[in-house]
Formats: structure tokens, sequence, C-alpha cells
């Protein structure tokens, strides 16, 4: 996961700066890529990964919760990643501002990630 943190960095970075070499850059277009590819490789990655967190695993979090929790992070982020295709189907039916598509990929993504969060709370009350 350290390096899809690290690529999606990176990619967000060649995103922002691409059009200062070159004018006609599709920055929206990549956008959606970038944020649909990257919610997928997260995806895949906690539903075949091995599931623990640096974090759960200090925190000492029951390895059937860690799995638990990264199969429903992985089914989220995959949910999320299909927002864009559905978004734009959608809006060849319906006329709205498809740039709410890419904010609510770039929320979801955020919400999602926050999600990994919640094994944690039940460990923070019963640990003295």
């Amino acid at each position: 996961m350290n390096k899809l943190n690290f690529a999606l960095s990176i990619g967000l970075l060649a995103v922002v700066l691409a059009p200062y070499w070159w004018e006609d850059f599709p920055s929206m277009a990549v956008l959606y890529a970038l944020m649909t590819a990257s919610s997928v490789l997260y995806g895949l990655g906690c539903l075949r990964g091995p599931g623990n967190a640096y974090l759960w695993q200090q925190r000492k979090v029951p390895e059937a919760v860690q799995r638990l929790w990264a199969r429903r992070m992985g089914v989220g982020y995959l949910l999320n990643a299909a927002l864009c295709p559905l978004g734009w189907l959608l809006a060849a039916f319906v006329s709205f501002d498809t740039d709410f598509i890419l904010l609510a990929q770039i929320v979801g993504l955020l919400l999602v990630s926050l999600l990994g969060f919640a094994p944690l709370l039940n460990t923070g009350k019963t640990s003295a």
C-alpha cells in the first residue's frame, strides 16, 4: 500500500504540474482516470492483501476484525471506483455538472480511507 500511496501522490503532482509544459493537457480526464484507477487498486489491495495495517497490529485489533474491516474497505473502494463510469452514464441522460462526479470520488476516497479507524474505536476503550 505504501507504493500505491506514493504512486497516487506522484500522479496527482504530475496532473497539477503538467499544464505548465503542455497547454492542452486534459487535466480533468486524467484526474477522473487517476481517481478511478487508484480506487480500484486500493480496493483490490484491501481484498487480496493480508488485511492488517500497522496501526491495527500495534493496537492489537483481533485478526478476524482486521479481515472484516479490510474487506469492507475493499468493497468501499471498489464502489467508489464505480462512481465515475456510472456518473458519466447518468450524465448522458440527465443534465448536471460532471465535476460533481470527481468531487464525489475524492470525498468517497477520503471517507473510505477514514473507515480504517473504525476497528480502533473498540480497542481504545478496552485498553487500560
